[in-house]
Order: C-alpha cells, then sequence, then structure tokens
C-alpha cells in the first residue's frame, strides 16, 4: 500500500469515532454541537491527526492504518481529558445493545 493510501484510511480511522456516535443518535434531534465551527476545526484536526499516525506507524495493511487512525485521536483525547471522581461518574441511562440499535 503506498502512502497516499495509508494516508487516507488513517485519516477514515480518525473520524470513525464521531460517525459512530452520530450514528447511535439517528433518531434523535441533532445534536447542537454539530452547528459550532470548533466541533468541525477539532474534527479536521482529529482527521488529520489519524493520518498522521497511521503513517508515523507504518501501516501495512487497511485494517493496520484504520486502527492507527482511531488509536491516535484516542490516545490524545484520554491524555487530554480531566479525570472524575469515582463517586462522580455519569454512567448514563442505559448501556448500548447492537440488537435494540438495529430495531430502532
Amino acid at each position: 500500500m503506498d502512502l497516499a493510501h495509508v494516508i487516507v484510511w488513517g485519516c477514515v480511522g480518525g473520524v470513525l469515532p464521531d460517525v459512530v456516535r452520530l450514528i447511535k443518535g439517528r433518531f434523535g434531534d441533532i445534536p447542537g454541537y454539530l452547528k459550532s465551527p470548533m466541533f468541525w476545526v477539532g474534527l479536521v484536526l482529529l482527521v488529520g491527526l489519524g493520518g498522521f499516525v497511521s503513517w508515523l506507524g507504518t501501516a501495512k495493511e487497511v485494517k493496520e492504518a484504520l486502527a492507527f487512525g482511531y488509536a491516535g485521536p484516542e490516545a490524545l483525547s484520554r491524555l487530554l481529558g480531566v479525570k472524575e471522581e469515582p463517586g462522580q461518574q455519569d454512567r448514563g441511562a442505559e448501556s448500548f445493545q447492537l440488537r435494540r440499535f438495529w430495531s430502532k
């Protein structure tokens, strides 16, 4: 796989978490953050980071490039994220179940 394909697949991997989040909320209202320019700037930066990490990791296959592209922004968000106190975590209303997701 040549360098251009590695970077493109890494960028696709970088955008996957946001695409999954949008698909999960497909029956609700459009999230307000989609109208924010900072969301789009951050998305472009994360996509670029995914391409950079897949190039840096010298991915040889599409699966590797996608994995590197997904993991790069994920690792950065975990490093820069704020850790909550154990008693302060919000676990949400319900857990994700694949059957319920596809049946809607």
